[in-house]
């Protein structure tokens, strides 16, 4: 009999099939996907690093503000003002007192503030101020004083807008330097200043003193209230003239030490004139004399000195001030003050005739 052959089945094992082939077809599109993922994202990393951070503190010099000339200028009409510069942000600096014209140019980062403020002083009160700003040369800010106010001040920031139609100021000679300070500690003489002098029309007795009362352009002597003048008599003359005399108070026996020795009281008397009498900071003494006298057969000590200053609406930059302490036997000495300006020379002799005529009653 014969017998049909049948197809032979074949067995397989797991083991025996390739890995790939158990694994779904889909699966290969989303580890491909995965892959470039993972490249871009290694790529923007490693250009971030090779860039850098915008804001790092080691940013290269091109990346630094853009840098800018800015010139501070103060004009007017007075000697000598208040100065501040600065930041408009509250960073600034107070120059003191400073000589007109003045020019500052500094180096300012693009858009930064600036501020500059001129203001006259406490004793200079009035007249004309004028605060100019410049960037790159031009005019981006200009303010002037009023009546009202005696203060200009310019406050902006570095990027504003030139102003056109606004000349940049003039800026003409300023005043002229003050001497330097020199104070005497030897005796030299009085001058005997030439010239007629004027005329000697009576005596004024005061404070145990007697001296001559002048005639000609000096206007009669008159008491004064010693609280609100610190003098008890004065007499006035053209261009500021003046002649005084008083006890001298506590305080100047004390700023000359107490001990009544009489240059050291004409000094602190000259001393007080000076920071009184004339602009704050702004008026240096010159010694030209100083030397013991004997007066009516009293002590006496007589300080002759230059004041030169500046001050707004006076045409004098120096005054003559003579002091004379005399010891009378009181307490506290007496002291004859002289101002006589240098606009007004033929005065001068004068102190000569008042010096001479002093006696002690």
């Amino acid at each position: 009999m014969t017998q049909t052959s049948q197809p032979r089945r074949e067995f397989h094992s797991g083991r025996g099939k390739k890995t790939f082939d158990r694994i779904p077809g889909g699966f290969y599109l989303v580890g491909a996907l995965v892959i470039l993922f993972e490249v871009v994202m290694l790529g923007a990393v490693g250009l971030a690093l090779a860039v850098g951070d915008p804001s790092d503190d080691g940013a290269s010099p091109d990346k630094e503000p853009r840098r800018v000339e800015v010139t501070y200028i103060a004009t007017g009409d007075h000697p000598s003002v208040n100065l501040t510069v600065g930041e408009a942000d509250g960073n600034h600096k107070p120059l003191g007192v400073v000589i007109l014209p003045y020019r500052k140019t500094v180096e300012m980062a693009a858009g930064d503030d600036f501020y500059l403020d001129v203001r006259s002083r406490e004793d200079q009160e009035g007249g004309t101020l004028t605060c100019t700003v410049l960037v790159g040369g031009k005019v981006v800010q200009q303010d002037h004083s009023t009546p009202a106010s005696s203060s200009a001040t310019c406050s902006g920031s570095t990027a504003d807008a030139p102003q056109r139609g606004i000349p940049v100021p003039t800026l003409t000679p300023g005043v002229s330097p003050l001497p330097e300070e020199r104070r005497l500690t030897g005796s030299v003489k009085v001058p005997d200043y030439p010239g007629k002098g004027s005329p000697v029309i009576g005596t004024v007795t005061d404070s145990s003193l007697e001296y001559a009362e002048l005639g000609g352009t000096w206007d009669r002597s008159k008491s004064q209230d010693p609280i609100s003048d610190g003098f008890t008599r004065k007499q006035e003359g053209r261009q500021r003239a003046l002649v005084k005399s008083t006890q001298v108070d506590e305080d100047i026996m004390a700023a000359a030490g107490g001990t009544g020795e009489l240059r050291g009281v004409a000094g602190a008397v000259m001393d007080e004139r000076r920071r009184y009498e004339y602009p704050r900071d702004q008026a240096i003494l010159v010694d030209v004399a100083s030397q013991p006298l004997r007066v009516d057969g009293h002590d006496a000590w007589l300080l002759v000195s230059e004041i030169h200053f500046h001050k707004r609406g006076v045409p004098s930059t120096m005054d003559l001030n003579a002091v004379l302490v005399v010891d009378t036997g009181r307490v506290r000495p007496s002291v004859l003050w002289v101002v006589l300006p240098e606009t007004n020379k033929k005065l001068w002799p004068d102190l000569n005739t008042l010096v001479a005529s002093v006696q002690v009653p």
